[in-house]
């Protein structure tokens, strides 16, 4: 007797379509997320020299010099400030513009073109333009104020407004991504709902209020999640704007993070602080999904 011939849908075949497909996604998350995800975290219980390539052995060392840092606590509370103020600016910001769009009022689609470009910009090139246009002595944003005899603040350099200058420049570039997300589901409500509130008498503010922010609400939610997980890891603004100061006071944990690796090359410690910033990040959006979690149905 010979071997019955596998034919299609037969489990073999399946087998071997499945490998085939998913092999090259698994290998690649493989090499470059699992296997550089073991390898810093196992960094950070050694203290390496890399001028020497001596790895010296400090157990948790890394982890508990952190708790003495005092310039990684003042990371952790810009990275908390920058991030909070940032969404809550841009979730508010793009979905007043969503609504506004909605209008269809004329012209409406050039200007929302013309506020989505901020978004195709690299993070560390829009640093490097605001740090230009915000100069003191040669930018442009402190020379039309000196137009109109306004204050021409020192906008990366003064220990008040330097911070506030990060978040406004990540608003720019941002908020435009909270307005397509909100705006793209305010053009799939459907309309009998906004058709029936009207036959009920409901006035605009009634509508908008118990009716539209609630159907957008799952949108908005994904929208803040997704930008707050960016936020949270933000450094390429960082870089290019303010390069955590002055002084600490715009440095992010991302930056520090960087800083302790590319220019104090302390491998180790580096690799801790990234490991804090995980799990922060893991039990915050852990929680933060649990709170906003909205589904369809509780919207609707």
């Amino acid at each position: 007797m010979t071997a019955a011939t596998p034919t299609a849908g037969h489990p073999l075949h399946t087998r071997r379509d499945v490998l085939l497909l998913a092999g090259p996604t698994v290998l690649y998350l493989l090499v470059f997320s699992v296997f550089p995800l073991l390898y810093s975290l196992a960094i950070s219980f050694f203290d390496w020299n890399p001028t020497t390539s001596s790895f010296d052995w400090v157990g948790l060392g890394n982890f508990t010099g952190l708790l003495t840092d005092p310039v990684f606590w003042q990371a952790a509370v810009n990275t908390a400030i920058f991030t909070s103020v940032s969404i809550a600016i841009q979730v508010v910001l793009g979905t007043v513009l969503a609504l506004f769009f909605n209008l269809r009022l004329r012209g409406a689609w050039f200007v929302r073109g013309v506020l989505i470009l901020p978004m195709l910009l690299t993070p560390v090139v829009v640093g490097l333009m605001w740090r230009a246009l915000l100069n003191p002595d040669w930018g442009m944003v402190n020379w039309l104020l000196g137009l109109f005899g306004l204050p021409q603040p020192l906008w990366t350099a003064d220990p008040a407004v330097a911070l506030a200058t990060l978040v406004i420049v990540d608003s720019w570039q941002w908020t435009p991504f909270v307005m397509v997300i909100v705006f793209a589901r305010l053009q799939a409500l459907p309309q009998d709902v906004f058709e029936a509130s009207a036959v009920d008498g409901a006035n605009r503010r009634q509508t908008l209020l118990r009716i539209t922010l609630p159907l957008l609400a799952p949108a908005i939610a994904f929208a803040a999640i997704f930008r707050a997980i960016d936020a949270f890891r933000a450094f390429d603004v960082v870089f290019g704007l303010t390069y955590g100061g002055p002084g600490r006071l715009t440095t992010t944990l991302s930056f520090y993070t960087w800083e302790n690796g590319f220019s104090f090359q302390q491998y180790g410690y580096a690799s801790a602080l990234a490991y804090v910033m995980v799990i922060v990040a893991t039990i915050a959006m852990s929680l933060l999904v649990r709170v906003v979690s909205i589904r369809r149905e509780d919207a609707a």
